[in-house]
């Protein structure tokens, strides 16, 4: 059971902040995460998902219709979130429109994944992975397979 938590930031040259939530229990142990991002030009945060500390996996969630960069041919994946020593990650579980699920090695983001940049449009730096990559780790979607759904973390 969670008894406390704690917050965590950093915070980049355009002045976007990451901003994570730790979870403990009532042995100190850290059990999971929420990572919100900040932009300097807008008011509030916005969700971008998960981390499951046992498991080392991030949660998130994509619209295609909203998230589907064509020019990469799949989806962008923050490289701050992923790089950083702020929280320890090995695994992605990426929900697309609520229907498919799937798993895979923050490795594959590393080795495959291609770096663009939209800094001076008020993005952080993002590193885009060819959906035809992740298809292959597709699995069954069950009821309890991520934390959250689209509309949860689209609400205001």
């Amino acid at each position: 059971m969670d008894i406390g938590s704690k917050v965590f930031g950093k915070e980049d040259k355009q002045g976007n902040a990451l901003i994570v939530r730790g979870f403990y229990d009532e042995n100190k142990d850290w059990t999971w995460a929420t990572i919100h991002l900040k932009l300097a030009n807008l008011n509030k945060p916005r969700l971008l998902g998960y981390v499951d500390v046992q498991t080392a996996t991030f949660n998130c969630v994509r619209d295609c219709s909203k998230h589907y960069h064509r020019k990469a041919g799949g989806f962008g994946f923050n490289w701050e979130i992923l790089s950083s020593n702020l929280i320890h990650i090995k695994t992605i579980a990426l929900r697309v429109d609520d229907d498919k699920l799937s798993v895979f090695p923050k490795k594959l983001i590393e080795e495959r994944g291609t770096f663009l940049n939209f800094k001076q449009q008020g993005f952080e730096l993002q590193k885009f992975l060819d959906f035809n990559l992740i298809r292959p780790f597709e699995k069954p979607l069950k009821e309890n397979d991520t934390k959250f759904r689209y509309a949860e973390v689209t609400k205001a």
